[in-house]
């Protein structure tokens, strides 16, 4: 837990109220950037050993200083959002208002990316990482000892760009479906 909670801490940092162990064997955090809460998101997917459940909607004002003690429609709808991963097969959910289209999308589009990550090759894997760090073909190729086709292949398998391509559209839905500007996880 401890060591999942300090990965995320370091490679998708800015969260609002920061990653801490909570309920004994769940880990929380608050973000008020999609961008992160999705990176932060397909990072716990790729672990495959968590229920990702994501939540939209607004938080209780002021913030508390943990997200443990952190309340609002966000935190309800991120506790709703873990139990229906439990209870789906891609281990993901996203919920928001019951009404709210851009979250039913979101959700449909977090199992897709999901299924994607889970699929990947150890391999794909560790050329999606790098590239996702940045890191331009001929970079990946070298860090790897390896050709920059290979690289393009591997990335092809593992459907870097598409995915990248959907990640855009995944940050828009969870955009339009918190009207407060938070996502908790």
């Amino acid at each position: 837990m401890a060591a999942h909670r300090d990965l995320l801490r370091s490679q998708v940092p800015g969260a609002t109220l920061n990653w801490q162990v909570s309920a004994g064997d769940e880990l929380q955090a608050l973000y008020s950037d999609p961008v992160a809460a999705v990176a932060a998101t397909l990072l716990l997917v790729e672990a495959q050993i968590w229920y990702v459940g994501v939540g939209v909607g607004a938080v209780d004002t002021p913030l508390p200083t943990s997200v443990s003690e952190a309340t609002g429609d966000g935190f309800v709808n991120a506790r709703h959002a873990v139990d229906a991963a439990k209870a789906s097969s891609w281990d993901t959910a996203v919920r928001g208002a019951d009404s709210d289209t851009a979250a039913h999308q979101a959700d449909a589009l977090l199992s897709l990316l999901a299924a994607v990550r889970r699929r990947r090759t150890p391999t794909a894997r560790q050329a999606a990482t790098l590239a996702d760090q940045g890191l331009t073909q001929q970079q990946i190729a070298e860090e790897l000892g390896i050709t920059q086709s290979s690289v393009s292949r591997r990335l092809s398998t593992a459907l870097w760009q598409e995915e990248h391509a959907v990640r855009g559209v995944l940050v828009d839905l969870l955009e339009q479906a918190d009207g407060q500007g938070h996502i908790h996880e």
